[in-house]
């Protein structure tokens, strides 16, 4: 198999944008750009090479189903506030995966700031008025961002991006959301926004109550720097300078990656070159051991496996 990369799906929002740059969600399966299986759909390359694209635990695990959906957010208002259910949930409702997640903002306007949790108990029997008259807001958990902020979201933490941010977000392959709040808005016919309190009560953690959400690392040249390391998805970070081997070891998964900044080339044993340039992402298959990075100047990558 060779390295993968595929085409950039861009989607205007209300808020802003999203743009899937790894994605096997019908109606949205991102296209393999180059090598022999170009014009291909992730599901049919998927379907063509099974455990050699997504390694044997992931094939036992998933079958068919690519596990991740890789986004860039541009957050240009705030995005209502959301949950999302776990795979039980998911499963029981929706014959879904649930949807765990996770974000790294790429860059941040000054003052912006996102949701993550609550600051402090909620008891159930209070939560839906809470929402209807907008008191909700104040039980929530603010923290302010800025670029190279990360933040694991697992399901049932109630969540919402903020104004003036771009975020890259990694997270099962799922869409199912449940909109929770909506900041009252109203659109031009004086409508609100519909929200699924009843559905969203069994997926909400309401004992999830932080005032520190983000995850704490120190970024360093040249090394892989982890992020994010849980039962759904693995995430780390590489900040290289110089060329850089990344060998896998035993991991037996593909391997994500998003350029954050910068741009590389990304070369396999067998020589193939693949240009990476910001904002784009690529898939390197389990089957191939090693890869060579080869930065154009400093490059910033997140790379994302199932472990």
């Amino acid at each position: 198999m060779e390295i993968l990369k595929f085409n950039p799906i861009f989607k205007p929002t209300l808020w802003g944008s999203e743009t899937w740059v790894v994605s096997a969600v019908k109606g949205s399966e991102s296209i393999v750009l180059n090598g022999a299986d170009k014009g291909l759909s992730l599901p049919q390359v998927v379907e063509r090479y099974g455990a050699a694209l997504l390694g044997k635990r992931d094939t036992e695990r998933f079958g068919t189903d690519f596990p991740l959906l890789i986004k860039f957010i541009d957050a240009q208002q705030d995005l209502s506030i959301q949950v999302h259910p776990n795979d039980e949930l998911s499963a029981r409702r929706h014959g879904k995966m649930g949807k765990n997640e996770m974000w790294y903002v790429v860059d941040a306007d000054r003052g912006s700031q996102l949701i993550a949790g609550f600051r402090r108990r909620v008891e159930l029997a209070d939560y839906a008025s809470k929402v209807a008259d907008g008191t909700i807001e104040d039980d929530l958990c603010k923290a302010p961002v800025a670029q190279g902020d990360c933040f694991y979201i697992p399901a049932g933490r109630v969540h919402g991006i903020g104004a003036g941010m771009v975020i890259a977000e990694i997270q099962q392959t799922s869409d199912v959301t449940y909109r929770i709040y909506d900041y009252l808005r109203r659109d031009r016919d004086g409508n609100q926004r519909e929200l699924h309190t009843e559905l969203a009560l069994e997926a909400i953690n309401f004992d999830d109550i932080t005032t520190d959400p983000k995850v704490s690392y120190t970024e360093e040249r040249d090394q892989v720097v982890e992020l994010v390391s849980s039962p759904y998805f693995v995430t780390n970070e590489l900040k290289l300078d110089r060329t850089y081997v990344r060998n896998y070891g035993d991991t037996d998964s593909f391997h994500v990656y998003m350029c954050i900044d910068g741009a590389c080339c990304f070369l396999s044993p067998q020589s193939q070159g693949v240009f990476l340039h910001a904002g784009e992402s690529l898939v390197v298959p389990a089957s191939m051991p090693e890869v060579t990075i080869i930065p154009d100047g400093t490059v910033k990558l997140l790379e994302s496996y199932v472990g």
